[in-house]
């Protein structure tokens, strides 16, 4: 199915633009990759409806792509292992939004870890998408930075404790996510633009 969709619409594509051989492969990831984020989103929305925790699952999702977009992070190496943390983070954690308050204490403690991780270690690359630029690496760290910065005046704020839990496991999450020793424990490679630079 996947392969349907992607080579039907680099047809499609042809037919408007010319298409040299590295478009042609940047078109195939790009049209794999939008293809698998359909399909999961599906999925994680069926069964956050199936759980009752739509909602909690659409707040984590506003605030975790919020930092994920420009922290990146960790990613599963097999489609399998990607799946299974996607429902992992997608579907068991708003179940915990939904039914765990955390102790404000504990939502600081969390915080304050997110915000040190995203200054030391933020943006973390992998190996099919190494962070070459170091202009680049140095925008998405501020950036990312500041988004902390703003979910911890969110979370001071104390608008809803739906809310609050959403900033604080999408914080978590993505504060393990760019740790090096996350990356060790998984065996995968950390600062991949470092080997990068020496192969080219």
């Amino acid at each position: 199915m996947k392969d349907k969709f992607v080579n039907s619409s680099i047809k499609f594509i042809m037919k408007y633009q010319e298409c040299d051989d590295l478009k042609l492969k940047k078109l195939n990831y790009g049209l794999q990759g939008i293809y698998s984020l359909v399909v999961k989103l599906t999925v994680i929305i069926i069964i956050s409806i199936i759980t009752k925790t739509i909602s909690q699952t659409l707040l984590f999702l506003l605030f975790y792509s919020g930092i994920r977009t420009y922290s990146f992070g960790w990613h599963a190496k097999t489609n399998i292992g990607c799946w299974i943390s996607s429902i992992i983070v997608y579907n068991i954690i708003p179940l915990l939004i939904k039914s765990y308050t955390i102790p404000n204490i504990v939502g600081y403690i969390i915080l304050t870890f997110a915000l040190l991780s995203m200054i030391v270690w933020s943006p973390a690359d992998t190996e099919k998408r190494p962070l070459i630029r170091k202009e680049h690496r140095k925008k998405c760290k501020i950036i990312s930075t500041t988004v902390i910065i703003i979910y911890i005046v969110l979370f001071t704020l104390n608008i809803n404790y739906l809310i609050n839990n959403a900033i604080i496991y999408a914080s978590f999450i993505q504060s393990l996510f760019v740790n090096p020793l996350f990356y060790k424990i998984t065996n995968t490679r950390f600062n991949n633009y470092k080997y990068y630079k020496k192969n080219i």
